[in-house]
């Protein structure tokens, strides 16, 4: 992978008045803050509005890593096993092949961004508000998303908690 960018662009400027909001899962809305076609495939970044109480299903990549930065609101993330609450400001690298997952902890509405490095997992998110829920295991794989177990619950884990689920 290369990491050099477009010789003709000096920088990439996304302004949030400029976004192009898209629904995914029910009551979620994303944008592409940073498009990876912009960046010869380096990265993607992502802006996710979340509703109270939702999240994505536990899930990992195969071929990249993520990283989230919380902007607004309260998170409880899932990562390699662990879990831990992240307010805004905070910062959240997950390896590749990493089983993870985060849920807005509410009341109200919460953003983060999500980078993906590499990049070329744009087209996914768009198609999930496209896709009943029961065809999102498989076009998840196609976008090298590997679901592996439900979404988190807003209620804190039990010292009881299931292992870690394996990876497909």
């Amino acid at each position: 992978m290369s990491t050099q960018f477009n010789q003709s662009k000096v920088a990439i400027v996304g302004q949030s008045e400029n976004l192009d909001w898209f629904d995914t899962m029910p009551g979620e809305q994303m944008a592409i803050r940073v498009h990876s076609k912009d960046v010869d495939g380096a990265f993607t970044i992502i802006e996710v509005n979340v509703p109270p109480f939702v999240g994505p299903p536990l899930h990992y990549h195969k071929d990249r890593e993520e990283i989230f930065e919380v902007l607004e609101g309260r998170f409880r993330f899932h990562c390699a096993g662990k879990e831990f609450e992240a307010g805004p400001g905070t910062s959240v690298v997950v390896p590749r092949n990493t089983v993870h997952g985060w849920v807005n902890l509410g009341p109200g509405r919460a953003r983060m961004l999500g980078t993906f490095v590499p990049g070329g997992i744009d087209e996914f998110f768009p198609k999930i508000g496209q896709t009943p829920p029961e065809g999102w295991t498989e076009l998840a794989r196609q976008h090298d998303t590997w679901i592996v177990g439900a979404p988190l619950s807003v209620q804190a884990p039990s010292s009881n908690a299931a292992t870690e689920p394996a990876l497909n």
